[in-house]
């Protein structure tokens, strides 16, 4: 009969907030958070979240129960003990709220005063409850815990307000995602908080774990499992693709990327505090600027700005004033640096994420060796040569990833070339191509960007593979010395670049003497140890090398003679510069009659009239190459330059 003078305690709300405080931190186990400063604080949070609510269930189970389970002492210890868990959670929250700012960071020894004053008063309030006994009291049928869970919603609703008052006062030093959730969860905490303050003496409904655990789990997922970082307010890249994702093809925008070059770590550790916290103060400049602008962390030394539903006027007034945020930045800063700053309008062209951050790096690629500030706004133009890059570099990587040595899309021409003292084509150079549907990409559009994408050894093995076999149609029939191919620097940097070249050259019936390499000086002298290496091993296995652009490189005679060539390759402008200059002349005389003197042949290209093929002649050069004798053409032609074999005649 007493048991129904008294309404039970409803704790569901307490074992939601321990459910979801338990698979908060199951999911931090099997998940890979961002491990910042403050996360810390999220995962002992959580932990005091889980241990507050699970302390309160047993006080409610008891209370409900009291005639089985009441043991003075014991329920005391269990509501001291739940105050004090609670005043951690309260600690938590507070700190977290406040070190989201890097100002606040600063002041951690002022914080702690502050809050220990906090506890002191929160500490004594408590004892002073549980002295006087008003801290629950004892009815027919179970325990009325009203001033109790009263007593901390009160502490709850102090520590939400102190959370906003602190926020406020420092908003200037906080990004503004911070000010937003802030500004969201302290009155949806003071509600809920206030609703458990009048609802306790009536409905017997006890629901405050809610308030925090589900706060702890907004943090995780708000700031360290993806999108904010909790110090700058930036988004990070997933975030960023999903939105590029998004507005892909369908709503124009604009970009702002920059990225920084600073000295190394050494020169200005005793400054980095300064310069973090100038950095800081610019994304809070920038934010500040407009609600249409997101800023998004790329990488730690590349950020990018999204300006969004405004007129190109606007556009181009927002990226004006980012710039001079960050001009006034380089201007005060003590620490010398640089930044490469890209601005344009992203098209209905540029559809999806990978395409539009491929394009800024393909923008950036023009200032990345010059060691200076830039600024750049993107035009049309620049779309257009994008373009053709992707899809140049599309095409490339799937030849990569095939890795078909007869492919289709890989063209080979070549080049004959005359040989003075026949008079005839002995040898031809190998020029390769790419087709791209109906197009055909010439080396200087896609050299650079095979080799950036990892995609040019491959090119180097399809070429070798066609030119093998175009040599084994040919060597039963013609009379021809070799064909030669342009190799990479890249390759040439590869310690066991000649493995698959050897490799592919063996399964035909021909002469490793059959196949030329051409090396560029510069190629030779990146890595000379490594570079040498590979040079031997092939001129061990019977392959000639030539030291292709002699001239516009860096190298000395001394060095060039020191190295396992037999033919040096003039580049043409030596040439054309000769025939302009009597100096000129001179120095090209004597370097090949030196050249010839120690047994090289020598071979100038970009001979395209008479009056330079009777230079090159007097001069004494023993092949020439160029439009004067042979346009490129393709390497099934080849035949229509060489001369026949004589037949063998049999008895």
């Amino acid at each position: 009969m007493q048991n129904e003078l008294f309404l039970n305690y409803n704790y569901i709300g307490e074992a939601s907030s321990l459910l979801i405080a338990v698979l908060a931190l199951l999911a931090i186990v099997y998940v890979k958070p961002r491990m910042t400063f403050l996360f810390r604080y999220v995962c002992a949070g959580l932990g005091w979240s889980a241990l507050a609510s699970l302390i309160q269930m047993h006080i409610l189970i008891i209370a409900n129960n009291s005639e089985k389970l009441y043991n003075r002492y014991v329920f005391l210890a269990l509501i001291l003990a739940y105050l004090v868990a609670y005043n951690a959670v309260l600690y938590l929250i507070f700190a977290y709220v406040n070190m989201m700012s890097f100002h606040r960071q600063g002041q951690r020894k002022e914080f702690l005063v502050m809050y220990l004053v906090l506890v002191t008063i929160y500490i004594t309030g408590a004892v002073i409850e549980i002295a006087s006994g008003r801290i629950y009291s004892m009815e027919l049928g179970g325990i009325d815990l009203t001033h109790f869970v009263r007593y901390y919603s009160c502490a709850g609703m102090v520590c939400a307000i102190l959370c906003f008052c602190a926020t406020f006062t420092n908003k200037k030093n906080i990004a503004r995602i911070v000010w937003i959730t802030v500004c969201i969860c302290v009155p949806v905490d003071l509600i809920v908080l206030t609703a458990q303050y009048l609802i306790i003496p009536y409905g017997h409904v006890v629901f405050t774990g809610i308030t925090h655990s589900v706060m702890f789990v907004f943090a995780f997922l708000l700031f360290h499992a993806e999108p904010y970082n909790e110090i700058s307010g930036c988004q990070g890249v997933n975030a960023l693709n999903r939105f590029i994702d998004k507005k892909g093809g369908k709503k124009e925008y604009y970009l702002v990327y920059v990225y920084f070059t600073l000295p190394s770590r050494q020169d200005f550790d005793s400054d980095s505090m300064e310069l973090a916290l100038s950095g800081i103060n610019a994304c809070r400049t920038i934010e500040s600027l407009s609600n249409r602008l997101t800023m998004y962390m790329v990488a730690d030394d590349k950020y990018v700005d999204v300006i969004e539903d405004v007129t190109e006027k606007e556009a181009r007034n927002y990226i004006n004033q980012i710039r001079g945020v960050f001009d006034g930045l380089k201007s005060e800063s003590r620490i010398p640096f640089n930044y490469c700053m890209i601005a344009g309008k992203v098209g209905k062209k540029l559809n999806d994420a990978i395409k539009v951050r491929q394009f800024y790096d393909f923008i950036a690629q023009r200032f990345q060796d010059q060691n200076s500030t830039h600024f750049y706004m993107t035009t049309s133009e620049d779309v257009e040569k994008f373009e053709e890059y992707y899809a140049t570099s599309e095409v490339l990587k799937d030849i990569r990833n095939t890795g078909n040595l007869d492919d289709d899309r890989v063209i080979v021409y070549a080049q004959p070339i005359y040989s003075v003292e026949t008079g005839s084509f002995r040898v031809a150079e190998a020029l390769m191509r790419i087709k791209i549907g109906d197009k055909v990409i010439f080396p200087d559009k896609f050299i650079s960007v095979a080799e950036n994408a990892g995609c040019i050894h491959t090119l180097s093995c399809i070429i070798i593979n066609k030119v093998c076999k175009t040599i084994e149609q040919l060597v039963d029939t013609y009379d021809f010395d070799a064909i030669s191919i342009n190799i990479s620097s890249k390759e040439l940097s590869n310690a066991n670049m000649y493995q698959d070249f050897l490799d592919i050259i063996e399964k035909y019936d021909i002469d490793f003497s059959k196949i030329r390499m051409e090396i560029t000086e510069t190629a030779m002298f990146e890595n000379d140890e490594l570079a040498n290496r590979n040079m031997q091993i092939l001129d061990r296995e019977g392959i000639q090398l030539y030291l292709d652009d002699f001239g516009t490189g860096y190298s000395s005679l001394e060095r060039v003679m020191n190295c396992p060539v037999k033919t040096i390759k003039f580049d043409k402008t030596l040439l054309y510069k000769s025939l302009d200059d009597n100096r000129m002349d001179d120095i090209l005389t004597y370097m090949i009659e030196v050249l010839k003197k120690n047994g090289f042949v020598t071979l100038v290209e970009g001979v395209e009239d008479e009056s330079q093929n009777r230079f090159s002649v007097e001069r004494g050069f023993d092949y020439i190459q160029g439009y004067h004798y042979a346009k490129p053409a393709p390497i099934e032609e080849l035949s229509r330059y060489f001369d026949k074999k004589a037949p063998v005649l049999t008895t």
